[in-house]
């Protein structure tokens, strides 16, 4: 299942945002995160895990942060929607 589109393009717009990318810079949900054009690092990460925690409403488990979640824009597009659900029926 492919992450939800809205999701997908709030996430880009708070990547855009935070790490200052302009819009020549392609991003797609197969977009990788670490080691692709992007090359975040863990100091990216921390920053936009606390943005989607503010934009989302959401609290992110400091557990669950690791390779797999940010392997893609659609992975962490997946994960935040998974949260979203989760803390929404909590």
């Amino acid at each position: 299942m492919s992450a939800d589109p809205s999701a997908i393009a709030q996430i880009v717009k708070i990547i855009r945002r935070d790490l200052k990318l302009g819009p020549e810079i392609a991003l797609a949900p197969e977009t990788v995160l670490f080691g692709g054009e992007l090359d975040l690092d863990s100091l990216d990460a921390l920053l936009l895990v606390q943005s989607i925690e503010k934009d989302f409403g959401i609290k992110v488990p400091t557990d669950a942060i690791g390779p797999e979640i940010f392997a893609t824009l659609g992975t962490l597009a997946k994960f935040v929607e998974q949260q979203t659900s989760e803390q929404a029926s909590a």
